[in-house]
């Protein structure tokens, strides 16, 4: 891989994470139960990644391939199924504690590379992998309370089991984590061809789910979902995509991260939250494990080089 893929995949992958950060924003602002805002994000995002890979020539005979197609319907289903399990788990669970759970995709990342594609598992990479987890759950700032209740057992206020929550997360983030790891399978179909494939499979599965009922009633309900399918499906899946088959696993892991760091300034400027001197030790340790995979920060390098 050259240095130059590296670079334009990690320039992809960091816009894609801070386009994904403002998500819940929109999802918020549409006022739409999460199974209309997933089945318009996916007709949306079918519409404007169709046009565009037609226009750009990318719908080609040999895509069609059916070994290649049924790996990029497979990435479809687990990239739809981990939006549901997400989206379900807030109703179990706080959002701070799904957040952590479903933010365990990087190391499940990380470990399946190593063991599927034999990549290189350091112990440097495993320190800042760490060390971005930590910053993770300093930015949610998890309640001693809520982890205790889920922990302990207790049930939700409507019965169910905070600790289902916990697995719907986990679930979300192991089918993420495939997603990933087939779209980098596929790395010679065009990331725009295996977008608009997987979104048209999204159609199909949450068609029957879909409350036609009670669709947007104002014009800026349909511009939020709109902006969700166009630009936050659509554009953003094209460049992580491709993100995705330039970069290492390793990379792509602690990259993801970004996400919630967007989230927590998105919820500030937009809801006024608090951002607490905790929180920014939290983005600043997230944002070092980064720049250190990044640019292969190592603590045995010197040692070895001595050895020799």
């Amino acid at each position: 891989m050259n240095r130059s893929s590296n670079t334009i995949g990690s320039i992809e992958l960091i816009l894609a994470m801070i386009l994904s950060g403002t998500i819940g924003y929109f999802v918020i602002s549409s006022g739409q139960a999460f199974w209309n805002v997933v089945f318009f994000r996916c007709v949306i995002g079918a519409v404007v990644l169709g046009g565009y890979a037609y226009y750009a020539g990318f719908i080609r005979r040999e895509y069609f391939q059916r070994s290649v197609l049924l790996m990029i319907i497979l990435g479809g289903i687990t990239l739809v199924g981990n939006w549901i399990f997400l989206f379900a788990s807030f109703n179990y669970i706080p959002f701070s504690i799904a957040t952590v759970a479903y933010h365990m995709q990087p190391l499940f990342l990380v470990l399946t590379g190593a063991l599927i594609t034999k990549e290189k598992l350091s112990g440097s990479l495993l320190f800042w992998l760490a060390l971005a987890f930590i910053g993770l759950f300093l930015i949610v700032e998890l309640d001693r309370n809520e982890i205790s209740a889920l922990f302990s057992g207790e049930a939700s206020s409507d019965g169910s089991s905070a600790l289902f929550g916990l697995l719907l997360a986990l679930g979300a983030a192991l089918l993420y984590t495939v997603t990933t790891l087939v779209t980098k399978k596929v790395s010679q179909v065009p990331s725009t061809f295996v977008a608009l494939i997987q979104v048209i499979v999204g159609v199909f599965m949450l068609l029957p789910f879909a409350d036609f009922d009670n669709l947007p009633t104002q014009t800026s309900q349909w511009i939020d979902l709109l902006i969700l399918g166009a630009v936050l499906t659509g554009f953003m899946y094209i460049i992580m995509y491709d993100s995705f088959q330039k970069l290492p696993t390793s990379l792509i892991a602690l990259l993801s991260f970004i996400y919630p760091i967007t989230a927590l300034f998105v919820d500030h400027f937009a809801f006024s939250t608090h951002i607490s001197l905790t929180q920014i030790l939290g983005v600043i340790l997230i944002l070092l494990a980064a720049s250190a995979v990044k640019f292969n920060w190592a603590f045995s390098r010197h040692k070895s080089e001595k050895v020799k």
